[in-house]
């Protein structure tokens, strides 16, 4: 197997914090410039809600197939295509005449994002097997980063040069994201081609498993699922939640969703980093859980004193998205295995992100109050409890499936 030099790491590294910037910055464009849009394309009120649905059920449908596609084209060629599809898409979505354009050219772009979010941890585990832990925390960092910056920076363009140029000028990061993997791209090829002849010695393989047989894997799945789904719940209805019941007005609630927002900075520097250590995953996760069940009753039981303190503790228990990214790569053999289980994760745990604001919007439609919407995220919060045990124990995906398949 061909043995990357240390400037193909440095270029791979590099790649990765690039495609990380590159493959959020999408999801919160178009929401701060809705008014302005409008005044071109018919926007605000529903179509803005289907394009806000766009994102979770995009990233479930590309990791349903994002392993096979990596497989097919190298994981480096996975990383290229992404890169070029969402600078394509990006400028499509700057000049689009019509709603129906403007959807079409988010789904692609949302599409290109899901392929993102899968091979990102396989490639930490290719380039970085021994610093899964900092490069995950740098790349989580860079994500964060991208979802926030198109709210200010986005805006800014927005008003100096028109919300045309705002969409589309976020194809630059794509396509400087595109260089570090022409740097790679070598060395890539060089090292399919060993794999493909190793392959064709090996005998035939032997019937799968399902990933769901590893308790390991579920874990993984589930806690990134109860981030997702505390996560796009929070970000959708927060702000109504705190107008209806506390004293905050609709600035300050806006405020507060601020907040929330920027609590995943520190969380992706410093979980990460924690969780590849030996006895540390579980204990995240049961932080996460108290965090998130402390803030959630706050929030029932008495909303209006120390909001707040309640909104940084749920801002807090979405701490297990970061913990299962460093998790995908530390808890897998190698990076086709890291590939395999991060589609998994992806898949799964994004279908059940979607359904989260639904179910929260649907329990205040049966009832009237938020109060069940509250609850419904505290009992999700508690599901991942059973993950504390499982992670505990330290175990490798790949030495549970071949344990189940025995």
């Amino acid at each position: 197997m061909p043995v990357a030099t240390r400037s193909i790491v440095v270029y791979a590294i590099l790649g990765i914090i690039l495609l990380a910037l590159a493959v959020r910055t999408g999801v919160a464009a178009v929401a701060p410039l809705a008014g302005m849009i409008d005044l071109d394309v018919d926007l605000v009120g529903l179509p803005l809600g289907i394009l806000g649905t766009i994102p979770p059920i995009a990233f479930a449908v590309a990791a349903s197939v994002s392993p096979w596609f990596a497989k097919k084209v190298g994981i480096e060629g996975a990383a290229m295509t992404v890169a070029v599809l969402a600078a394509i898409a990006h400028v499509w979505r700057g000049v689009s005449p019509s709603y129906l354009s403007l959807f079409v050219a988010t789904a692609v772009l949302m599409l290109a994002a899901g392929v993102g979010n899968v091979i990102l941890p396989g490639l930490v585990k290719l380039y970085a097997p021994n610093a899964i832990g900092p490069v995950t925390a740098a790349y989580a960092t860079a994500m964060a980063l991208s979802s926030a910056a198109p709210t200010v920076l986005g805006v800014w363009l927005a008003s100096s040069y028109g919300w045309r140029v705002s969409l589309a000028a976020w194809a630059v990061v794509s396509l400087v994201g595109l260089f570090p993997w022409l740097m790679v791209l070598t060395h890539a090829k060089l090292r399919g081609q060993v794999e493909a002849d190793l392959a064709a010695g090996l005998p035939p393989a032997g019937r799968s498993v399902s990933l769901s047989r590893s308790p390991t894997a579920v874990s993984i799945m589930a806690i990134f699922a109860g981030s997702g789904v505390a996560a796009y719940t929070w970000f959708a209805l927060l702000p109504v939640i705190l107008v209806d019941r506390t004293s905050f007005t609709p600035e300050q609630a806006g405020l507060a969703l601020g907040l929330f927002a920027i609590m995943g900075l520190p969380m992706s520097l410093i979980v990460p980093q924690l969780a590849v250590r030996r006895g540390f995953a579980a204990r995240l996760v049961g932080a996460a859980i108290v965090f998130g069940v402390v803030g959630l009753i706050g929030l029932i039981v008495a909303p209006a004193t120390a909001t707040i303190l309640w909104v940084v503790l749920v801002a807090m228990a979405p701490m297990t998205f970061q913990l299962s990214l460093a998790l995908i790569g530390k808890r897998t053999a190698n990076h086709t295995s890291a590939l395999i289980l991060s589609g998994y994760v992806n898949t799964v745990g994004y279908l059940f992100s979607a359904l989260g604001p639904l179910v929260a919007g649907l329990g205040f439609w049966l009832t009237g109050s938020w109060t069940t919407s509250l609850v419904f995220l505290l009992l999700v919060t508690l599901l991942q409890i059973p993950a504390m045990w499982v992670l505990s124990r330290e175990n490798v995906v790949d030495d549970e499936l071949a344990a189940a398949g025995r």
